[in-house]
């Protein structure tokens, strides 16, 4: 494991403090910053998995904006900006793949066996998307065929190089684990997809959760905490499906514990949120969908700088003459936003006042998508009007407006 940091124990000052504020204070940094890159949601697809051809088309199209007709440029630009970076760690938090297929996998790891060999520790843990997947399916032409997918042992097998094999511990009922960062940071990747209990956290991968924590406590260690889907409520309409069954009790321990925070995805929206007693939950946007971003997080003497960044596709392609390569930006923006758009389109007509009204609807879709509601065109004429047109849609616009109008890209926290 690349390390870079050490930790010491606080001045008696400091620990007077502690006192009054009930907080840990025996685990500070005082070497170089640890910095790590974080995405989720992948959705990666093998080239030989799809020619790009009818029903493929159909498929992306009809689904939720993902630029998934560049999948294979935009993982190598990704794999590439990353080596260039060269963070400590590289954390990918599930839904690796676009449907679970073998190839798609197997095709993944070794381009993170680049990473890996430019000197940069990569840790994986499985999506909804990624385990015994009935959907998993090769595309070609109008139509598809069904191909094998990965039990969690498989899924182990194939990215043993990416956390399973340097795991400090492993949890015998799921694909959870933890990896000793330094003796003073550990980090807990934790699964809830394995097949048995899908999206619920088990009592048994609760209690050995605990474990690993109680561990760190005991030997001063701080934890930084993993997972694909949610801890915390990013969205009231979001409850069920996004959030893990049995959160209630895992945010519990982690606050009890005084996890660093949760880094998790599923959810393709970039947001950031803090419980009603400060425990901090990162949710990073979808990597396939505009603007394709992932997050950089700094720790550095128990402070922490996150921001997002963009891969930039356009940069990595300069030979192509694709003009939807070299501004890709463009591109996936207007094709998040067209898939919006026609979504949008079941509830409203197509004259003056209804264009209008789903372009309003696209365009804060977009924007909350992305993290950046602070920069949203918000009108307020029009998010009433959709009151009267279509109440799900008011909806789900209303809960946008009830979060605030945020900038979710950026984040400073302590945790000490």
């Amino acid at each position: 494991m690349k390390t870079r940091i050490l930790f010491v124990c606080v001045s008696a000052a400091v620990m007077i403090c502690a006192l009054f504020w009930g907080r840990d204070f025996t685990a500070v940094q005082t070497g170089p910053p640890v910095v790590i890159a974080a995405a989720t949601d992948l959705h990666y697809i093998a080239p030989e998995l799809t020619d790009h051809g009818a029903y493929f088309q159909k498929v992306i199209e009809n689904a939720d904006g993902k630029a998934m007709e560049y999948c294979e440029e935009l993982t190598e630009a990704f794999v590439e900006q990353v080596i260039g970076q060269s963070p400590d760690l590289l954390i990918l938090s599930g839904d690796l793949t676009f449907n679970g297929a073998r190839a798609s996998h197997e095709a993944l790891a070794s381009k993170l066996g680049r990473i890996e060999a430019a000197g940069i520790s990569v840790l994986v843990i499985p999506g909804n998307h990624d385990l015994e997947n009935g959907m998993a399916a090769s595309f070609h032409g109008d139509s598809y065929t069904f191909t094998d997918s990965v039990t969690g042992e498989e899924f182990a097998e194939i990215y043993s190089e990416f956390g399973y094999q340097e795991a400090d511990a492993r949890d015998d009922a799921s694909l959870s684990y933890t990896v000793k960062a330094d003796e003073k940071l550990r980090i807990l990747m934790l699964d809830v997809n394995t097949a048995g209990s899908p999206g619920t956290l088990t009592d048994d991968t609760l209690a050995w959760a605990e474990r690993q924590l109680q561990n760190a406590k005991r030997q001063g260690a701080r934890v930084l905490a993993v997972s694909h889907q949610n801890v915390l409520p990013h969205n009231h309409l979001f409850p069920f499906g996004f959030m893990m069954g049995n959160h209630e009790k895992l945010l519990k321990l982690y606050e009890k514990y005084q996890v660093i925070c949760n880094l998790s995805g599923h959810m393709h929206v970039q947001h950031i949120m803090e419980s009603e007693n400060g425990f901090l939950e990162i949710a990073g946007s979808c990597l396939a969908e505009w603007p394709n971003q992932y997050g950089i997080l700094t720790l550095d003497r128990g402070s922490a700088e996150y921001q997002t960044i963009a891969v930039d596709v356009s940069a990595a392609d300069q030979e192509s003459g694709n003009p939807d390569l070299q501004d890709f930006s463009a591109y996936a923006y207007d094709f998040l936003w067209n898939t919006a758009y026609r979504q949008a389109g079941a509830e409203m007509g197509d004259d003056a006042r209804g264009k209008e009204l789903k372009r309003f609807f696209a365009d804060v879709n977009t924007a909350y998508i992305a993290g950046r509601m602070d920069t949203a065109d918000w009108k307020e004429d029009l998010y009433q009007e959709w009151k009267e047109k279509a109440a799900f849609l008011y909806a789900y616009l209303q809960s946008i407006a009830d979060d605030g109008f945020r900038n979710h890209t950026e984040y400073s926290f302590t945790f000490y």
